[in-house]
């Protein structure tokens, strides 16, 4: 679990085809000493598994699926990616519950980090608009991030200095491809609504006593 506070801007020293995946090698000295073998570490917004550690730098390989649903399968050597390590019970929860997990590869409609404009357009699918809501949660790149201006293809978010120059959004321009995740207390509630079996309906509120 991860907050969307990013941690350290980390850089690819290595990424090959291997089988099926792809094995990334990621120079990060304030993450890695802090990796145990088998960690999870959040990169751009996708959770994975450190597979090897050195002081300065560690590797992961990602699945066919991370490379299907996330951009890793654009990475190259000398990107920048945003690292953040899971969340303790001792660490506060700045931002919002990151799963790690992310929904769709959305895209950059408008931007300006030169400072002309301080808002951001992303392009998404319409199909995930039901997650969305006015001054809600998203994670972009693993940044978590306040939503306005909604509509049924394009949000909005606004970005302070400090996002800007301590993410890898510093390096993005329109038509970039980028991580969405959206918010998961919105999917679980869906879930549970829409859900087979005891979801969240008038014949289950009225079976456990709810509607007496």
């Amino acid at each position: 679990m991860f907050t969307g506070i990013i941690q350290e801007l980390g850089t690819i020293m290595q990424a090959r085809r291997s089988g099926d995946g792809l094995a990334l090698k990621i120079e990060a000295p304030k993450s890695s000493p802090r990796l145990n073998k088998g960690d999870s570490i959040c990169i751009n917004g996708a959770c994975q598994s450190a597979t090897m550690i050195d002081s300065s730098w560690f590797e992961v390989y990602a699945m066919p699926e991370t490379i299907k649903r996330t951009t890793f399968r654009n990475f190259k050597p000398a990107d920048k990616v945003n690292l953040e390590l899971p969340l303790t019970l001792n660490d506060p929860l700045g931002g919002h519950l990151v799963a790690g997990h992310v929904d769709e590869i959305g895209r950059i409609a408008s931007f300006d980090p030169t400072g002309g404009s301080n808002i951001l357009k992303i392009e998404f699918d319409k199909a995930n608009r039901k997650y969305m809501i006015e001054k809600g949660s998203v994670a972009i790149d693993g940044i978590s991030l306040t939503v306005f201006d909604i509509s049924e293809t394009q949000f909005s978010i606004s970005w302070i200095p400090e996002t800007i120059e301590n993410t890898v959004l510093k390096y993005r321009k329109v038509g970039d491809e980028v991580n969405l995740e959206f918010d998961m207390l919105g999917k679980y509630i869906e879930n549970f609504i829409t859900g087979k079996g005891d979801g969240l309906t008038i014949d289950m509120l009225n079976k456990h006593g709810f509607l007496r």
